[in-house]
């Protein structure tokens, strides 16, 4: 149902304060860990904190969009939004780390059922054509609390203590969820009659995601690849993977529809996706350690370097989502910006000896400038694609692409980097971090080889950024639906 522009209003502003709230929480507490550990001890743990929130929001991502088709998308947001409250206040109120852990995966639940179902309610009120304009709305909130986050939980770590950065996650729920409630009370929450969740699916997707998950954020940095931990977490995620596959194949309710892969837009949009997302975070992930070793910038002074890529990416993401309002057309602001970033990011590669921080600073502008589009006219390309009644599971399902992607171009840039060290430089050896990397002391033969390692990785991703422009041309470009579309497609329906 399509709301009036008033209406319409109300539940982008109230979708755009969920999912700050939510996104916010993704990185808020990673300068605040050292000072965690210390006060709860068991330092070995330090890195679940994050790890859970990942496991448990990416977990709750398809089952959130899947829900929020069969039962509505009200009452789950809205129940979403209180077990992130939940889960915030219980964070705060942590005495140990293993609590603290645990209350992270109930706030990463509720925040990643947010993020989905607040993207599905746009999808309802707004045709296609419109809801690029949002998408890149969404897009400019998403990257704005991916910057602040670690600014706004170091300064509150240090004047008001770490367990404010969990207060704030819950008093942010307030006003959102009364501006949530107050935009949706006129709309209908529609419900799909005798519908029945797949619980075997459920568990099945928890078990091969977590396994995955696991296994890329363990391998290779808490434990070897060749590890008995990591082999075993391997083996499930394969195990639960076939078995999740063979279960979507025969289920009444897939939480991810089978065909939605031999889609030529759906399918070939989640490859993109997670090619393109999987480059631009391993460049995040990568680049500091690169500035702190290559032009040797304090790791406080770092991050600063890396605001003018977001914000190039929050821009173009916002251009992008008017192009498809105005046109009408999603693929070629990604097949003009694709192919610029992996241009960029190769002569970023190929001036690793010679760069200045401005200099970096530049070209990795132009790389979020070019990488931007994607992000809203994928989302906006894939719920066009969709039927109405599977909105929910086709938003979650190219959320899930973009952390899939993510997490294993992570993985794969952070044991590249580190293997190639180890053959090619002399005197470094058994790095099991590139945080261990930064602490080494290196002399000027060791660090012009360890550049020389970065210039190889950042060619890799940049052909990785053609790769994704690649997949993109073959994906099929539909007409966007209009307003007037809709109304006589449902006028044709009764």
């Amino acid at each position: 149902m399509l709301a009036s522009q008033r209406d319409t209003n109300l539940v982008v502003a109230g979708a755009m304060l969920a999912i700050f709230v939510a996104a916010l929480d993704q990185t808020v507490v990673v300068t605040a860990l050292v000072t965690i550990a210390a006060d709860l001890g068991d330092v070995a743990l330090m890195s679940w904190v994050v790890t859970a929130y990942l496991l448990s929001s990416t977990c709750a991502t398809p089952i959130a969009g899947k829900l929020s088709d069969m039962l509505g998308r009200k009452w789950l947001i809205l129940g979403s939004l209180a077990i992130f409250a939940l889960g915030s206040a219980l964070s705060a109120i942590a005495t140990s780390m293993p609590l603290l852990i645990v209350s992270r995966l109930i706030q990463g639940t509720g925040g990643g059922a947010i993020i989905t179902v607040a993207q599905a309610i746009v999808a309802d009120v707004v045709a296609p054509r419109e809801r690029g304009r949002y998408a890149g709305y969404f897009a400019i909130v998403h990257s704005t609390a991916a910057v602040m986050g670690p600014m706004i939980g170091g300064v509150v770590t240090q004047y008001a203590g770490w367990t404010w950065i969990f207060w704030i996650s819950m008093l942010l729920c307030l006003p959102a969820i009364l501006l949530v409630y107050v935009a949706l009370r006129r709309l209908p929450n529609a419900r799909v009659a005798g519908a029945r969740i797949d619980v075997p699916s459920v568990l099945l997707f928890i078990l091969a995601s977590g396994s995955l998950l696991l296994t890329l954020s363990t391998g290779g940095v808490r434990f070897a690849w060749v590890s008995a931990p990591v082999i075993a977490a391997g083996a499930g995620a394969i195990a639960f993977g076939l078995l999740f596959a063979r279960r979507q194949a025969t289920s009444p309710e897939p939480l991810l529809p089978p065909r939605f892969l031999s889609d030529p837009v759906i399918g070939r949009m989640y490859a993109t996706i997670a090619c393109a997302f999987g480059c631009y975070l391993s460049v995040i992930v990568i680049t500091p350690i690169f500035f702190q070793i290559a032009l040797g910038i304090p790791v406080a002074k770092v991050g600063m370097l890396l605001i003018p890529m977001t914000l190039t990416t929050s821009i173009c993401a916002a251009m992008g989502g008017f192009f498809t309002r105005t046109y009408g057309r999603y693929k070629p602001p990604g097949l003009l910006g694709l192919p610029l970033s992996a241009v960029a990011l190769g002569v970023f590669a190929s001036l690793v000896h010679h760069l200045t921080p401005l200099g970096a600073a530049l070209l990795l502008m132009l790389v979020g400038a070019g990488i931007g589009p994607i992000f809203p006219t994928s989302m906006v390309s894939v719920q066009n694609a969709a039927p109405r009644r599977e909105i929910g599971a086709v938003t979650g399902g190219i959320l899930l692409s973009r952390t899939m992607g993510g997490a294993l171009a992570t993985a794969v840039a952070t044991s590249l980097v580190l293997g190639l060290i180890g053959l090619w430089v002399q005197g470094i050896g058994g790095l099991g971090s590139l945080d261990e990397l930064v602490r080494r002391p290196l002399t000027a033969a060791q660090r012009s080889s360890v550049i020389d390692v970065f210039a190889v990785l950042y060619a890799i991703i940049a052909a990785g950024l053609a790769l994704a422009a690649v997949l993109l041309a073959r994906v099929a470009e539909l007409p966007l639906r209009t307003r007037d579309d809709i109304v006589r497609e449902a006028e044709r329906a009764d």
